[in-house]
């Protein structure tokens, strides 16, 4: 946490701050110094009475008529979160994927209640591009909006989005430090500094550096680092601008998990680390590694032109260079009836799994308007605005000049380097979308209000691919425009109650995977129609206690999903078909603090999901793949003696899901995951706080990434120790 120094003038006059004990100090010349605070404290412990990070949302996160789940900074802080995987983590009905061979989609590949979210994670409001592995260094919270949001976000959005609020310059002077170390062997160590050099000016900095193993797989260590200026201008005025800039690069080693196999006797196939190989076995060489570097600029000002009305334009440019591969392993019938008999089968890791180079290249700019005014008795907030991004990508994929054969219970190629061979495909794409949107907020009386809006995005993509110096195998030019309507009632009978029905819809143009998973042209026809995803929800949040320091919520949801995308787990193509596909269930939480310094996140789902037609029979009725019943995460911590000498603060909590379907046949699945995660704290003095982490405490062997022919072993029970400073 920070602190932050402010000053007053005022002759001859001494002031408390409201909300601290301490005395004021006057300075000779009459100058009032007030004392350090804390900018946290003033952050509710409450989520639903913070604010979104996405300005086409405005109000507070009580004020959405949509399920939204809020990990604020103290909890990242509390869990010592590094990656924007973990911080999901407390957010129940979000599963990861592996990503499919080929490497497109690996990295943060996230699903959300059972549907793809790969291109929907966004920074500040205005899009995260790039596929690749996010540290959360820079994190201020993160938000997961659920269900199709096209109205707000754009194309995609199916089963919701990711929402990071980023760290900015405040006005005030903080400086504070956190070194990290523990199991695997894992070492970190961050810095967050702000410095106010104007009245309305201040400057931060952050930077990362890490290098570390996971705990209980044999793959080698992995080491990344990252720093993270910005400026900010007109803090505290009518007019503020903001510019960040982030350079981050890791080299980390690939990991593709352990096949799942079907034993002769079994119709349902499982991981093969449930028959007996070790969790830890990994399939990778030398040249299994992913290597990224990523830069990027944001600028964003906003202007307040009156009590009614302000706009901001943000911008983003984004640029993430890679170079990545990984073996694939895989265990057909012969090998699987091998393997369970004590035998020790070979594998060939497949060809998918070759090495490429890649360089994406994006931009975004998107210009809002808000206004609230009153037509007669009538009360609006009224948002509109243009949203207009860009993106390339060229890629180059390799062979090796060797084939490599390794056993299933003892790979031996860890320590080889292999050769790579000559380019052998190429591929290269463009994306321009053009998108407006409006939307109002109507109150018909001061408890009752309708809230209205629609998207239009015209998506327009080009995509080629061939081996260098041959005709190319695939050429397409296309061009969509969808139309994304919301509509919601929204009754609050008083400030901390909302009672909401919620309709929405995204979509999802065809051609927007060619660039993060691009096996998907293998199945594609120009004349497939965009994905379609709507969302009917309604639901309660409600403030209870003194100051509504505890937020309660919960809502009754059904998402149905046509023209969906099925993969191929075998070869790992991606078609669009004619399925439809629903997920329907109920989500309630709560947050805040029931008594002070006992504070709780909590939070559960149960999904009831269903293919309800297919081209493919036998697939309707059974369960959306990925998609668990219930799912829950709680997260909870209690201060003792708090500013006192003997102070601690002691936390705990879980993560749950049942088990998931692996493909849409439900023919394999990945067992139930459950971790037993602990903290423990202790403020050394006003400056130094030491800090104990433990995570899986059990030692459960959990699935924490998913694919439809094999899984990735989440790591066994890990401890880190940490120490900050803050001045």
């Amino acid at each position: 946490m920070s602190t932050v120094s402010q000053a007053a003038m005022m002759a001859g006059v001494a002031m408390a701050l409201p909300g601290t004990a301490e005395a004021q100090a006057v300075a000779p010349e009459g100058t009032i110094v007030l004392p350090n605070i804390d900018v946290q404290a003033n952050a509710p412990a409450n989520t639903l009475k913070r604010g979104t990070s996405v300005n086409r949302l405005p109000g507070t996160v009580q004020d959405t008529p949509q399920t939204i789940n809020v990990v604020p900074r103290e909890v990242l802080e509390q869990q010592n979160v590094t990656t924007l995987e973990e911080a999901l983590r407390n957010v129940p009905g979000i599963t990861v994927s592996i990503g499919e061979g080929n490497g497109g989609v690996n990295g943060d590949q996230f699903r959300i209640r059972g549907f793809s979210a790969q291109n929907d994670v966004y920074l500040d409001g205005l899009r995260d591009f790039g596929s690749y592995v996010r540290d959360a260094f820079t994190y201020e919270d993160v938000a997961v909006i659920k269900g199709p949001s096209g109205y707000a976000l754009g194309t995609g959005t199916v089963g919701g989005a990711v929402a990071v609020g980023s760290r900015t310059p405040h006005l005030g002077n903080s400086y504070g430090g956190t070194a990290t170390g523990g199991m695997g062997p894992f070492a970190r160590g961050t810095l967050d500094l702000n410095q106010q050099f104007s009245d309305t000016g201040a400057i931060r900095l952050n930077i990362m550096g890490q290098s570390s193993r996971t705990v209980d797989r044999d793959a080698p260590t992995g080491s990344r680092w990252g720093v993270a200026p910005s400026i900010a201008l007109g803090l505290g005025t009518d007019t503020t601008f903001t510019l960040e800039y982030l350079h981050y690069e890791y080299d980390i080693p690939t990991d593709a998990g352990v096949p799942v196999i079907t034993p002769p006797g079994s119709s349902v196939g499982r991981p093969i680390t449930e028959y007996g190989l070790p969790r830890g076995t990994w399939y990778g060489s030398r040249n299994d590694r992913d290597k990224v570097e990523v830069d990027r600029l944001t600028a964003r000002l906003q202007h307040q032109f009156s009590d009614w009305l302000t706009l901001s334009n943000d911008f983003r440019t984004t640029w993430v260079d890679r170079e990545f591969a990984y073996a694939i392993p895989s265990c057909n019938v012969d090998c699987a009836d091998l393997f369970v008999r004590g035998g020790n089968p070979a594998f060939s890791p497949s060809g998918a799994g070759n090495p490429y180079k890649q360089d994406t290249w994006a931009i975004q700019n998107v210009a809002t308007a808000t206004a609230k005014f009153t037509t007669g008795p009538l009360r609006h907030e009224l948002t509109g605005g243009i949203d207009i991004w860009h993106e390339e990508i060229d890629r180059t994929g390799y062979g090796y000049q060797t084939t490599r054969t390794d056993t299933l219970r003892n790979p031996q190629d860890k320590g080889l380097r292999r050769l790579l061979a000559a380019a052998s495909n190429e591929r290269h794409g463009n994306t321009d979308a053009y998108g407006a949107f409006i939307n109002e907020r109507l109150w018909l009386l001061p408890e009752l209000s309708i809230i209205g809006g629609v998207r239009v995005t015209r998506y327009e993509s080009t995509y080629t691919a061939g081996t260098p110096g041959q005709a190319l195998t695939s050429d397409f030019d296309i061009g969509t425009t969808s139309w994304d309507p919301r509509a919601s009632l929204v009754f609050e009978p008083t400030q901390n109650q909302t009672y909401y029905a919620t309709y929405s819809r995204s979509s999802t143009p065809p051609g927007s995977l060619f660039f993060t998973q691009p096996s998907t042209v293998g199945g594609f026809r120009d004349d497939y129609k965009p994905e379609k995803n709507t969302l009917y929800e309604i639901g309660a949040k409600v403030g209870i206690l003194d100051n509504n320091r505890l937020g309660v919520y919960g809502s009754l949801f059904r998402i149905k999903k046509s023209n969906a995308q099925d993969v191929d787990p075998l070869t790992g193509i991606a078609t669009l078909s004619s399925d439809v596909q629903r997920n329907q269930g109920v989500e309630i939480g709560v947050t805040g603090q029931p008594l002070p310094g006992w504070t709780i996140n909590a939070n559960y789902t149960y999904m009831d999901s269903e293919t309800r037609s297919s081209a493919t029979a036998a697939n309707v009725g059974k369960r959306v793949q990925y998609v668990p019943e219930n799912a829950a995460a709680l997260w909870t911590t209690y201060e003792f003696d708090r500013n006192g000498p003997w102070n601690l603060t002691v936390g705990g909590g879980f993560t749950w899901r049942d088990k998931v379907f692996l493909n849409a046949a439900n023919t394999a699945e990945a067992p139930s995951n459950f971790s037993l995660d602990a903290m423990v704290s202790h403020r050394i003095n006003e400056n130094l706080r030491l800090q104990v982490n433990g995570y899986n405490l059990t030692n459960e062997l959990n699935y924490n990434a998913l694919f439809g022919n094999r899984v990735l072993p989440s790591a066994g029970r890990t401890v880190l120790v940490s120490l900050s400073a803050e001045f």
